[in-house]
């Protein structure tokens, strides 16, 4: 692949740019490229994480929230909410990436608890089965009754967002679109962070941008795809959600990153969705990578910000709606 030396080269905005913006890309290339780039090293990098990750919530979450543990079926669900007695505003259904094989790391839990504390938020974090253990099908066939349950809830006035990055926001599109297709409901919005929308790699453009990617990899996306969705269509919508029904999508919030493969496929789910007559907002990341808005650096904030204030204007918006009814 090119160089990371591309990544110091001003992005296209003439807007100044943080020199943690410049200096992130190097360091996941460094640690998260090479188990992209081939399907030993991505099966390699599974069984090691697979020894010494752990899912379960920093110690200072504990400290910091109140923090509830719940099992639904066969897999640990946390409800994490502030320490304090003002009614919460609003429900999330977070959705953590990770390629759909690897677990919740800490870059994920910083942004929970940044969510739950800025929007006065209970954030309901399922932690899902993962692949090669189980098929992608049995992953959304396990949590869809969780997300149904949350945005069919009929004895909480507040609104429900589902929200998620990666392969987390692909799981996030993936079940609005089972729900509503089913004739069941949708949650109030959905973000969207660099999700993953189609995994046939049959877009040219995903295949340039590879190279300049510092995080993916062709190989490893196409492995992946062998290890959780073994013989199946990749245009399948369970495992390409553009290729699904776009009616009647919530409002939606989609992140795209200049220096990211998945970007290509996730500007043409825009154009689809807003041709189909969908509130889309559209957020452009110049000069940044995969996941940006949940990684710890000026721009990354600087995104997670415009989410919460966007989340924020819904909850205004329905507690206005319910206090005129």
């Amino acid at each position: 692949p090119p160089s990371p030396l591309l990544f110091l080269v001003p992005p296209h905005s003439p807007t100044m740019r943080s020199l943690t913006s410049y200096l992130l890309p190097w360091y996941v290339w460094y640690y998260y490229k090479p188990s992209m780039q081939s399907s030993g090293a991505l099966r390699a990098r599974i069984s090691r994480e697979r020894k010494t990750k752990t899912s379960t919530p920093p110690p200072h979450l504990y400290r910091q929230f109140i923090v509830e543990r719940r099992l639904k079926t066969l897999f640990p669900i946390y409800d994490i909410s502030p320490k304090s007695e003002a009614p919460h505003s609003c429900r999330i259904l977070y959705l953590h990436g990770g390629n759909f094989l690897f677990d919740i790391n800490s870059f994920h839990w910083a942004f929970v608890a940044a969510m739950a504390e800025r929007l006065n938020a209970v954030v309901t974090v399922p932690i899902y089965p993962l692949g090669p253990e189980v098929t992608l099908y049995e992953m959304y066939d396990m949590v869809q009754p969780l997300h149904d349950e949350m945005a069919s809830c009929l004895d909480d006035d507040t609104p429900i967002f589902t929200v998620g990055d990666s392969a987390g926001a692909c799981m996030a599109l993936v079940l609005t679109q089972r729900a509503l297709a089913e004739g069941g409901v949708a949650s109030t919005r959905l973000v969207l962070t660099t999700p993953v929308v189609d995994s046939s790699l049959t877009n040219p453009e995903t295949r340039r941008m590879a190279g300049a990617d510092p995080w993916l990899g062709i190989p490893g996306i196409e492995e992946t795809l062998r290890l959780a969705c073994p013989g199946s269509n990749p245009k399948d919508p369970v495992i390409s959600p553009l290729y699904g029904d776009m009616t009647d999508l919530p409002p939606t919030m989609v992140l795209t990153a200049e220096y990211d493969l998945l970007s290509p496929d996730t500007r043409r789910f825009v154009k689809k969705a807003r041709a189909h007559g969908c509130d889309i907002e559209h957020v452009e990341g110049p000069g940044m990578i995969h996941a940006w808005p949940i990684l710890p650096f000026h721009e990354g904030y600087e995104a997670r910000e415009a989410i919460f204030q966007w989340l924020e204007d819904a909850c205004i918006e329905d507690a206005s709606y319910m206090s005129y009814d």
